[in-house]
């Protein structure tokens, strides 16, 4: 399954508009919980706007960082978040901090 990064808060907002309807995965590091699209949508909504603050407070964290990645952004069904320990000189990510996914689509 391919990824896209999506290194603008504002864009990846946009995208979480279009959540397709239905019963979500949501995980955050070991725990996992089953959410509908409108909780999936607000849980998502936080991150995402606490990203933002992250590259505004931490000026050394050049603004196209990308912590956002989405699998076919037209249609949203699979997002992988990645948090500040992620950052470094690793040749491969750590795994996502947190990440949800439409229930049917796994």
């Amino acid at each position: 399954m391919r990824f896209y990064g999506i290194p603008s808060e504002d864009r990846a907002l946009e995208i979480l508009e279009s959540l397709p309807e239905g019963l979500w995965v949501f995980k955050d590091n070991s725990l996992q919980v089953q959410l509908s699209s409108k909780e999936v949508k607000e849980k998502l909504r936080e991150i995402i706007l606490m990203v933002k603050s992250w590259k505004e407070k931490e000026k050394h964290i050049p603004q196209t960082t990308t912590f956002v990645f989405v699998h076919t952004p037209a249609q949203p069904k699979h997002f992988k978040i990645y948090d500040l320990s992620s950052l470094g000189c690793s040749v491969s990510l750590n795994p996502p901090r947190w990440e949800c996914y439409l229930l049917e689509d796994q």
